[in-house]
């Protein structure tokens, strides 16, 4: 993968994958166990077992509609009615991931402290920043936004404090789901904690060293209260709660019930105009976990070639895929290919089909390039720090096999790396994208190239994902 150009293209895939999402067909949920998936991006999209057999045709991501009233018919608080506060420039998210940063920090790129807003989430703008090209709105919550996001309303009304109600729980498929209702759709951010960072690769500042939270802190903007706290004795992953009151917001704060254990969430504003959350369970209990492998590139985009022009990244990475996804399965791991073929498939893509399976583990499989031919080795990267604990896991047994190609060099493991690439902003699960060697390099291609080289990644790719799945 050549760095240079894969920096250029996520810092625009942030606003085309949510683009995307509106438009694109994509995957079915298949009701399958301990089964090997495929998922064939073509339209429509087909899901296929390992032995071909289409078992789901035609499917998509639909278009939510939201009516913003619950089942009772009460309306929520929009900007479009006078609520006798005056009036201000407001905003609207229109697609179902508003990726965010901080609204004091003049870069966009993608910050993890900051999750995505909720497709009909409201909010206040307070300045505009970036250009008359690309403006970029910073809101009352504190956060900066895209435009392409959002749609503005200028004057809108402005809105009051808000209050929240516990409607309940429920288990659901994969975890417990929190429903709450709400007055209006307020700006809400996920983070874990505590965490502390350090500067690395590239002088980006979220580096981490080991997964350390024992909290995950859902922040309510404007809103002053909650009436009850939910029940958690069903859930594997958090075991109490409280609310925390600040200056701007209310933040339910979710205690883990072990220290450095988190397997991913889900959030939106239903039909119903309610907050809902899912918080995954604990993977080490379920006994068919499911794991996306995303070969990279594909098609039109073969991604780097070797240093004597022979061989795409494509090719190989869709040969460790498949025999990584071939050793998972042996294991009784449901594995969801995001191709299988020399097919293109679209970063928004390879994203949506990760949030609609909501699997345990996310997987992207890549090789690298350089400029220096003498670059070498293998190196994994994260962007959530509850995916860093994967990517140590894989790293570690990846690092042994190239520490065995070149014996005595520990510069051949590379360690592990924050990065904000598309394919690793989900927040469903812990996600990482492995550069599996050098194309670039005579003796790193030499050995990707070669079947056994393969196998071996391969093998070092399953370790590290069983490790993490608990499954021997």
């Amino acid at each position: 993968m050549n760095r240079e150009s894969t920096k250029k293209k996520n810092r625009k895939n942030n606003g085309a994958i949510l683009k995307a999402a509106l438009a694109v067909a994509l995957v079915v949920i298949a009701a399958l166990s301990g089964a090997l998936i495929y998922v064939t991006v073509v339209s429509p999209v087909n899901v296929l077992t390992g032995t071909g057999k289409i078992l789901l045709g035609k499917s998509g991501v639909k278009e939510t509609e939201y009516s913003y009233y619950d089942k009772n018919g009460k309306s929520l608080l929009t900007p479009y009615a006078d609520h006798g506060l005056g009036t201000g420039m407001m905003c609207e998210v229109i697609v179902p991931y508003g990726e965010c940063t901080d609204g004091a920090n003049e870069s966009n790129s993608s910050d993890p402290l900051y999750s995505p807003l909720a497709r009909g989430t409201v909010d206040r703008v307070v300045s505009v920043a970036g250009s008359a090209e690309q403006p970029v709105y910073v809101l009352e919550s504190g956060v900066k936004i895209n435009d392409e996001y959002i749609k503005i309303t200028d004057p809108g009304y402005l809105l009051p404090e808000n209050a929240l109600t516990l409607h309940g729980t429920e288990p659901v498929n994969g975890g417990l789901k929190l429903i709450f209702d709400t007055r209006w759709a307020v700006p809400v951010t996920v983070t874990l904690g505590p965490q502390s960072y350090a500067v690395g690769y590239q002088g980006r500042a979220f580096n981490v060293s080991k997964f350390t939270a024992k909290y995950m802190d859902i922040r309510f903007a404007r809103t002053a209260s909650l009436d009850a706290l939910p029940d958690l004795s069903e859930s594997d992953t958090v075991k109490k709660c409280e609310w925390i009151d600040a200056e701007g917001g209310g933040t339910l704060r979710l205690y883990l019930r072990r220290t450095g254990a988190f397997y991913g969430y889900s959030y939106e504003l239903d039909k119903n105009g309610r907050f809902e959350f899912v918080i995954k369970k604990n993977i080490r209990r379920d006994a068919t976990p499911t794991v996306v492998i995303d070969p990279g590139h594909g098609g039109s985009d073969p991604g780097a070639c070797s240093g004597d022009g022979t061989v795409w990244e494509s090719a190989m990475t869709l040969g460790i895929a498949q025999a990584l996804a071939d050793l998972l399965s042996e294991k009784g791991v449901r594995v969801v290919m995001t191709r299988r073929d020399d097919v293109y498939v679209s970063l928004e893509e390879r994203a949506l089909i990760t949030r609609k399976y909501s699997p345990d583990l996310f997987v992207a499989v890549h090789c690298d390039s350089a400029e220096n031919a003498e670059a070498y080795g293998s190196h994994t990267f994260y962007y959530k720090n509850y995916s860093a604990p994967l990517a140590k896991s894989i790293q570690k047994y990846l690092g042994q096999v190239y520490g065995e190609l070149y014996p005595g060099d520990g510069a051949a493991d590379k360690g592990i790396k924050f990065y904000p690439f598309a394919v690793t902003r989900v927040e469903e699960c812990p996600s990482v994208l492995v550069e599996c060697g050098y194309l670039s390099n005579e003796s790193d291609f030499a050995f990707i190239n070669s079947g056994a080289g393969r196998v071996k990644i391969a093998g070092a790719l399953a370790e590290g994902i069983l490790e993490q799945l608990n499954v021997r």
